[in-house]
């Protein structure tokens, strides 16, 4: 009963992340790596995956644009240009299994401050129907390797920095988003949601297996609707039942 009051239409939760608002955005340091204290006024989520590695994934947002950081903390062997992190989002969450052309996937390799931009409605299966597309002009990512200032660990490790603009994939409440980071040395993609990633490199999951990211423009509220909705419903229920049984016990 209350896993259908929390999540109505399918009785289970997707994975989700939850971003905050962040300030002091003008001291990033775009090098793809922690610089100072920089990435600090983000949320935090921490992944490890069953042969023991970790990921840790930051967000936050200005109300312009979001911030990623992808720190591999234990990526510790690592091939330039060939290793890379990847950010996708979709305003809107929606179940679609095939990409449509407001999913978006922001890629950019160890070593380089080129990204790639990728948009679905493609066709081209190798990358699962999504098509590159020319970066808008405000996107910046960078994929870099950690020094003694990362926050998790001293060895040196593979990190990816990404500023994207909210107005390429448009203001919503909640997004479909996915994150991975690929491994060259192994042929390994680590990502979030876990467990949905492709073995095809450089496939990207279909949108209908991505988590949810809440809410970059905080127009979200604290609880899910559905949830404060049939709450209100249920108190009135048991409010009404209680004042029949009052006024039946007054009659008699």
């Amino acid at each position: 009963m209350i896993l259908i009051i929390i999540c109505p239409p399918l009785a289970f939760c997707q994975p989700q992340i939850f971003t905050t608002l962040r300030g002091g955005v003008d001291s990033i340091v775009w090098n793809g790596k922690w610089t100072l204290q920089e990435w600090e006024p983000t949320s935090e989520d921490i992944l490890q995956f069953n042969d023991g590695n970790e990921l840790s994934v930051r967000t936050g947002h200005d109300r312009e644009n979001l911030y990623v950081f992808l720190d591999f903390i234990t990526e510790n062997k690592f091939t330039k240009f060939s290793d890379y992190g990847l950010v996708c989002i979709v305003a809107n969450k929606t179940m679609e299994s095939i990409p449509q052309k407001d999913d978006y996937c922001f890629l950019v390799t160890l070593g380089s401050h080129n990204p790639l931009t990728f948009q679905g409605g493609g066709f081209l299966a190798l990358t699962n129907d999504f098509m590159k597309i020319e970066n808008d002009p405000d996107l910046i990512a960078v994929g870099g390797v950690s020094d003694g200032n990362d926050r998790y660990s001293p060895t040196p490790h593979t990190s990816y920095e990404f500023k994207i603009p909210i107005k390429i994939v448009g203001r919503s409440d909640i997004y479909g988003f996915y994150v991975a980071t690929y491994d060259a040395k192994t042929g390994k993609v680590y990502s979030w949601p876990q467990d949905v990633a492709s073995d095809r490199f450089p496939e990207i999951p279909s949108p209908s297996k991505w988590g949810e990211l809440i809410s970059p423009d905080k127009s979200l509220p604290e609880f899910p609707i559905p949830l404060i909705v049939m709450s209100l419903s249920i108190i009135l229920v048991i409010f009404i039942s209680k004042r029949n049984v009052c006024l039946k016990k007054i009659n008699y």
